[in-house]
């Protein structure tokens, strides 16, 4: 029997900010899991905090909305458990590249074959605008009005750089052809997938503007 987007959509309306790229995310993961033929029970999403992990609410699947940086020990522990269960990470730059930084340097050096999913909008903005791992230099934000001394951290050439059998990417969330074709990729990886998706928030990006 043939999956459809629907079967791994919850009732949950979206709860997104309007014009929110993280629809577009949400969207390609629910039609790649369609076109993969993903049993829902045969899935485990693990959620960060943050606006990315309130897909938690929306998608249709075993899984768990963890604690801030700790959605990867969580798949981890999952995936070594039972290893025949498709195991996805979703969150954003705060969560994984900051809080859960030594997860993903952990789960890059083992090559675990799981995929994580990493809204990248360059700020915490679950928390209205602080800057986070990726924030670029000199950006006055909510958190830094004179400007970020830091280096803002590339964590794809960082994965790779760790280990360079794993899959790791980065995809502008517009290009949605090339972000549906990068998730297809990323799933069906028998590795460590990371996959980034830069966007632009729409309600406290504009703090990254000169």
């Amino acid at each position: 029997m043939p999956f459809t987007p629907a079967d791994y959509r919850t009732s949950v309306i979206p709860t997104f900010c309007p014009g929110c790229p993280n629809y577009l995310v949400l969207g390609g993961l629910i039609q790649t899991l369609s076109k993969l033929a993903i049993p829902t029970h045969q899935l485990v999403v693990s959620y960060d905090i943050g606006c990315a992990g309130n897909m938690a609410d929306f998608v249709k699947s075993y899984g768990s909305h963890t604690l801030h940086g700790r959605s990867l020990p969580f798949a981890m522990g999952v995936k070594i458990h039972q290893p025949d269960l498709t195991v996805v990470v979703v969150g954003g730059d705060g969560g994984l590249y900051g809080e859960g930084l030594n997860h993903l340097v952990a789960a890059a050096r083992m090559n675990i074959d799981l995929t994580v999913l990493v809204s990248n909008n360059y700020l915490y903005s679950l928390t209205t605008g602080q800057t986070s791992p990726t924030t670029p230099k000199g950006s006055k934000t909510k958190s830094t009005p004179l400007g970020t001394p830091n280096v803002p951290l590339d964590a794809v050439n960082l994965v790779k750089s760790i280990n360079p059998d794993v899959f790791a990417c980065r995809v502008d969330v517009k290009n949605v052809v090339e972000l549906n074709q990068k998730l297809v990729e990323a799933i069906k990886f028998k590795g460590f997938a990371l996959l980034e998706t830069t966007q632009f928030c729409v309600a406290f990006g504009k703090q990254l503007q000169p």
